[in-house]
């Protein structure tokens, strides 16, 4: 019995991600994620109070590796693992979300996209803030004399994420999105002359 229940669920949760991803949460409709299950309104509601609870119950995998992702970074700062800033460990870090994100991306997609109208809609600035609280962590550790303001720490944090948005609205591939996060790692580290080479520092020199 309990096995039929869980397989029930199951079902539901599957039929409302696609739901939610082909239409948004405010436009999809709890009809059609029971015609997708194929199960009853009635049915569904003894596993979810509403849409949103719905919507929250397929997020939630995601904002708990989200969670973990963020924790894992804190605790290395705490470790002083990264109190040695490089562009090598910059590169690094960019990477492991890099990957998560194309491993995960219509989950990611979900979140960032699709929530409007949920009580998941501001989801983007918990993600922002939680980039930003981890660069000022990680700052303190490697700069403690150095004043940086948390308004350009989370400039930094959500010129990152927007670039992240960017790919996948773009929906580069991830072979080449590799290339293109070098770019905007490039310059966050050096500024246009990082990107440039030559040509930003005849311009530069002019």
């Amino acid at each position: 019995m309990q096995f039929a229940k869980d397989e029930i669920r199951k079902s539901i949760l599957k039929a409302a991600r696609e739901e939610f991803l082909e239409k948004g949460f405010r436009d999809a409709s709890i009809r059609s994620i029971t015609a997708r299950a194929k199960t009853s309104k009635s049915n569904l509601y003894n596993y979810f109070a509403d849409k949103d609870a719905l919507f929250r119950a397929v997020s939630e995998p995601t904002l708990s590796a989200i969670e973990k992702g963020f924790a894992a970074v804190r605790a290395r700062n705490r470790t002083g693992a990264g109190d040695a800033y490089s562009f090598e460990m910059q590169k690094q870090y960019i990477i492991a979300v890099m990957e998560y994100v194309y491993a995960h991306r219509e989950d990611v997609e979900l979140l960032l996209f699709c929530a409007a109208g949920s009580s998941l809609a501001e989801y983007r600035d918990t993600v922002l803030d939680g980039f930003t609280d981890v660069l000022a962590d990680w700052l303190k550790i490697t700069v403690p004399d150095k004043d940086i303001s948390r308004f350009f720490i989370r400039c930094v944090a959500g010129f990152y994420l927007s670039s992240i948005e960017g790919l996948l609205i773009a929906e580069v591939p991830p072979h080449e999105a590799a290339g293109h996060f070098g770019e905007f790692m490039a310059f966050v580290h050096g500024g246009w002359s990082a990107v440039l080479g030559d040509a930003g520092k005849d311009y530069n020199n002019g």
